[in-house]
């Protein structure tokens, strides 16, 4: 017998009822218009028609951005929603193997509710099929980029039960110029909490908080990958602290100074070498070991950065060169003080930012101790996650798929923030090194480098620091005068 109990059929009435409830907005413009047209007449609706769409064209003509802001980003996703997406979403997901059934063989179809534009991404929000969980779309994402001819995706967890798929539809930083960011004339000028490093793939600012969130910084990138562009560009924007010795820089650069070493009049210390970079790293521990005990009797709990408790930034490039590359002595020591230098000075005023090539745990093995990591153009996947953190790949970071051309570009992670942003930092030219280290200097309150030397032995000696006091006697000779052939000198 045929089974008549209400509710058991998917009738007409219920189907259509049903699609207008979940399109409230399509159902609301529909009913607005036709109101109009029978109550003014379809001409007039059409002439309006026409004015708003010639209005919308000339908006757009005399000022994209803000068309793009206000309107032209709703526009297009509702176009992309039902002339791209919605069009092919069961036969995608289906070929992308994320349709599955229930207990009664029926067909559960992930939903698409609804979808974000903008001119570099589509934001699809998905409602998950029952039985679903969100790793079966990470595992997914190539083949879904690929089906809708995107270059990258990432996915983001909105809430139970419902993600967002997020597809590039295009490079932005190909169309888009980073300019450097002005250098700030005076202390007044600079906000510790927004240091402009370059752009977001989105047009946007992107800036570093050297005073609460981003207190140490390690960036991973292969040769050429653009690190440089991110370590100049975080001492040009602190440039006026720099002047006024409210800032010092403490810099190792183990390849001779060959990448940093441009900058060593304005450096508070600078090594070029290995054994040199462990005595800085030493000088620096004790630096802010003293200070720290100092600051713990006066009762003080963060010291504000100035001339008497200056903030002390150490920059490290290459550091697998001091962590690994090394004699076991240094690498060990050294990796004892760095460590002690990113557990217990941030508060004191210390911030370390590191520049590696390898980002594995035997090459940097407190690389935890990073609440901000940068990974630029890296030479693997599996260096992606080293970097940025667990299942950071999955969620969008191709650190690996970067161009080479595009050097700076890079996905920054910041402790607290789910989704790594992509990013570019503006480039620095000579000259536009040669003009902060001139701007550094001009009022002479950089700490004069030592000029040490590393002797054969290994010891790192001043040879202009010279103790009269340890000759003996009988090894200086009195002279008494100089005879010449024309004249005598006293």
């Amino acid at each position: 017998m045929r089974d008549t109990r209400v509710g058991t059929e998917r009738t007409p009435a219920r189907v259509v009822g049903g699609w207008m409830l979940r399109h409230p907005r399509t159902m609301g413009s529909t009913t607005a218009v036709g109101t109009a047209g029978v109550t003014l007449g379809y001409q007039t609706v059409l002439w309006a028609a026409g004015i708003a769409v010639l209005a919308g064209a000339s908006w757009r003509f005399l000022d994209a951005p803000t068309f793009d802001r206000f309107a032209g980003r709703l526009v297009r996703a509702w176009w992309r929603r039902w002339v791209i997406y919605q069009r092919q979403w069961m036969r995608v997901v289906a070929s992308c193997g994320l349709v599955t059934a229930d207990h009664r063989g029926d067909s559960l179809v992930p939903k698409l509710v609804a979808v974000r534009s903008n001119w570099v991404w589509d934001s699809l929000h998905i409602r998950m099929a029952k039985g679903q969980e969100p790793e079966d779309y990470g595992q997914a994402l190539d083949r879904l980029a690929n089906s809708f001819k995107a270059h990258a995706a990432s996915m983001r967890i909105l809430q139970p039960g419902k993600i967002a798929l997020d597809f590039q539809r295009r490079e932005p930083f190909n169309e888009m110029v980073i300019p450097l960011p002005a250098m700030p004339e005076s202390v007044d000028a600079v906000d510790l909490r927004k240091l402009e490093i370059g752009r977001t793939e989105f047009g946007r600012p992107f800036q570093l908080d050297l005073a609460k969130r981003d207190i140490h910084v390690l960036l991973a990138g292969e040769t050429g990958a653009g690190k440089g562009s991110w370590l100049w560009g975080i001492q040009r924007a602190l440039a006026p602290l720099i002047r006024a010795g409210h800032v010092r820089l403490w810099v190792i650069d183990p390849k001779g100074g060959m990448e940093l070493g441009g900058g060593r009049e304005m450096f508070h210390r600078f090594a070029d070498s290995d054994r040199a970079g462990l005595a800085l790293m030493r000088e620096y521990v004790e630096a802010l070991d003293e200070r720290k005990f100092e600051l713990g009797r006066q009762g003080i709990r963060n010291a504000t950065p100035s001339r008497e408790t200056p903030l002390d930034v150490l920059i490290c490039d290459e550091l697998a060169a001091m962590t690994a590359y090394t004699d076991r002595d240094i690498r060990v020591e050294f990796h004892q003080l760095l460590s002690k230098g990113l557990t217990q000075f941030r508060a004191v005023g210390g911030r370390i930012i590191a520049a590696t090539q390898e980002p594995t745990k035997d090459v940097v093995p407190m690389r935890g101790l990073f609440p901000t990591k940068i990974a630029l153009r890296v030479d693997a996947a599996s260096y992606v996650d080293m970097c940025l953190g667990e299942g950071m790949r999955d969620l969008g970071a191709f650190a690996d798929k970067i161009p080479t051309y595009l050097a700076g570009v890079a996905y920054a992670k910041n402790d607290g923030r789910k989704e790594p942003q992509r990013v570019r930092a503006a480039f620095s030219t000579d000259d536009d090194i040669a003009e902060l280290v001139a701007f550094c200097t001009e009022l002479n309150n950089v700490t004069p480098i030592r000029k040490e030397i590393e002797l054969p032995d290994g010891t790192v000696t001043n040879p202009y620091e010279v103790d009269f006091e340890d000759f003996e006697d009988d090894e200086v000779e009195e002279i008494e005068h100089f005879e010449g052939d024309d004249e005598e000198i006293a």
